[in-house]
């Protein structure tokens, strides 16, 4: 029987190519998605719902006969990001991942993929100090406490899951070769999109780094 995976933020520049993948891979897709018009190609093996992962309803129906789940959601834009104006934390990631995790138990499924980034949780050390400075001078600071609170629920919550803390993603369309590691800062600093949502779907049904933060770069 085919394997269906719900992907959230599927309308994103790694989520839609993440999509792609998936289906080609022969898994059936589910996006929840807050604009469908979005998604520029069709698939009798792509199912996709207008909602929210913060509604905790839109959830639930996106996640029924779904298997896995892997989140490609970010905080923030990236406009909002890099502003230094203080603005009231929307929570995105701890609301969509809280709820994901609370219908995943309802409905019995195990396994949850979720985008971090180097920084967040205990590779804050093995950022560049570029980064760091970033972090502390603009609202890349909501961005890494929404990370690092999204982790914490993943991380507490008995399932099966994977958090993946890619460096510096870019559009290359030429992947090199992946490196993983725990406890250094990558050189190059640098990943392309399309090699993070390879990691995402080759990972879904691998057993190598269940349970794993693996820092993810390319050479």
């Amino acid at each position: 029987m085919q394997k269906r995976i719900l992907i959230l933020g599927a309308t994103g520049r790694t989520g839609q190519i993440a999509v792609e993948l998936a289906l080609a891979k022969g898994y059936a897709v589910t996006a929840l998605v807050r604009n469908p018009d979005k998604i520029k190609f069709k698939s009798d093996s792509l199912e996709v719902i207008k909602g929210l992962p913060t509604n905790i309803e839109d959830l639930r129906k996106a996640m029924k006969g779904c298997d896995a789940v892997i989140s490609l959601l970010s905080a923030l834009s990236d406009k909002e990001s890099f502003s230094i104006k203080k603005i009231i934390p929307p929570h995105t990631l701890k609301k969509s991942i809280g709820n994901a995790l609370q219908v995943m138990r309802e409905y019995g499924v195990k396994r949850i993929l979720t985008l971090s980034s180097i920084g967040a949780g205990n590779s804050f050390e093995y950022a560049p100090w570029f980064m760091k400075m970033i972090i502390k001078l603009t609202n890349f600071k909501i961005v890494f406490a929404d990370h690092n609170a999204q982790e914490s629920l993943i991380q507490n919550s008995g399932l099966d899951w994977t958090i993946a803390r890619p460096v510096g993603l870019n559009e290359n369309e030429n992947i090199g070769e992946l490196v993983v590691n725990y406890s250094k800062t990558p050189k190059p600093f640098k990943m392309s999109r399309k090699q993070l949502a390879k990691f995402f779907i080759d990972d879904v049904d691998s057993e190598i780094f269940r349970g794993k933060t693996p820092i993810l770069s390319e050479i």
